[in-house]
C-alpha cells in the first residue's frame, strides 16, 4: 500500500511529496475497500467454495461407484461451482485452469461407468 502527501499548501494541487509504501497482507488490503471488512469477507467465501468444489465431486465419483446416481448431481455441482472461478481474475482464475479440466474430465468419464 502506497500513500503521498503535499508538499505544502502553497503548491499545485498536483504536487506530491514524497510517497512512503509499505506491505500489506490480504485482509488489509481487501478490508480497506469502500465496504470494509466485509469485503473481505466476501472474497473468503468465494475462495472457500472454489478449494471445496473438488472435494465435492470426489465424494460424488465416490458415490456414483457405490451405484449412487446422486454421486452425477454432485460431480456436476463441483463443476460449476469450479466453473464460476472464470468470473475471477486474482487466484480464482487458477482454479478455473487447473481444476476445471479435471472435472469435467471427471464428470463425462463418471457418466460412461457402468455400475455391477
Amino acid at each position: 500500500m502506497c500513500s503521498s502527501g503535499t508538499i505544502g499548501p502553497d503548491q499545485p494541487f498536483a504536487t506530491f511529496g514524497p510517497g512512503s509504501c509499505r506491505s500489506a497482507n490480504f485482509f488489509e488490503v481487501n478490508a480497506s475497500g469502500p465496504e470494509g471488512p466485509g469485503q473481505a469477507a466476501r472474497a473468503l467465501f468465494f475462495i472457500t467454495l472454489w478449494t471445496i468444489a473438488p472435494f465435492i465431486a470426489l465424494l460424488g465419483v465416490a458415490l456414483r461407484a457405490r451405484g449412487h446416481v446422486f454421486g452425477v448431481g454432485l460431480i456436476l455441482a463441483g463443476f460449476t461451482i469450479d466453473a464460476t472461478s472464470i468470473i475471477s481474475m486474482g487466484g480464482g482464475f487458477v482454479f478455473a485452469l487447473l481444476c476445471g479440466p479435471l472435472l469435467l474430465v471427471t464428470l463425462i468419464a463418471t457418466l460412461g461407468v457402468r455400475v455391477r
